[in-house]
């Protein structure tokens, strides 16, 4: 089924949870995807995976984004049994950062979610174990925001260093 289809299909029952599809006609767009409400994309998620002509039973992937005024999870689906692809977008303002968790949808939803929260400070409402994955527990800050600023150290450690190729002479 080709994303159009989709689209209207998510549409006819949804109604405005589906807030845009863009497809291949869409000037400019490389990618198809459709936002949903962030508040739906569980419910969405859900209907994508049991729906028998959608069948989108793999979760390849959640990535987080900072868009400066939102902050957008974006879901790649993948149906084995039709062979189709399906981008989901989910917004979310940056001071009210929280999604329903997708991990009853697609068990492998628990790392995916722990990385957009780690990197993003995206909240999942009903994530079994919601805590950091990639960086320490006492991190401070979300470094995937585009507002965030390292400090210079952490415990001690520097968090830069000088660049190595610099120390080369000029003749190499």
């Amino acid at each position: 089924m080709d994303i159009t289809k989709i689209y209207q299909k998510l549409l006819g029952h949804f109604g405005d949870s589906i807030i845009l599809g863009l497809t291949e006609a869409d000037k400019g767009v490389k990618d198809p995807f459709i936002t949903v409400r962030g508040d739906k994309v569980h419910r969405v998620g859900l209907y994508c995976k049991v729906e028998a002509v959608l069948a989108c039973d793999f979760l390849q992937s959640i990535t987080g984004m900072d868009t400066g005024e939102t902050l957008t999870c974006v879901y790649h689906l993948f149906s084995y049994t039709h062979g189709h692809t399906l981008v989901l977008k989910a917004a979310v303002p940056r001071d009210a950062a929280v999604l329903p968790s997708s991990v009853s949808v697609w068990p492998a939803a628990n790392w995916y979610e722990r990385e957009a929260y780690d990197l993003f400070g995206v909240t999942f409402e009903g994530h079994p174990g919601l805590r950091r994955l990639l960086l320490p527990d006492d991190w401070e800050g979300h470094p995937g925001l585009k507002d965030y600023v390292q400090g210079p150290e952490y415990n001690g450690i520097p968090t830069s260093r000088e660049n190595p190729l610099d120390l080369l002479d000029e003749e190499g």
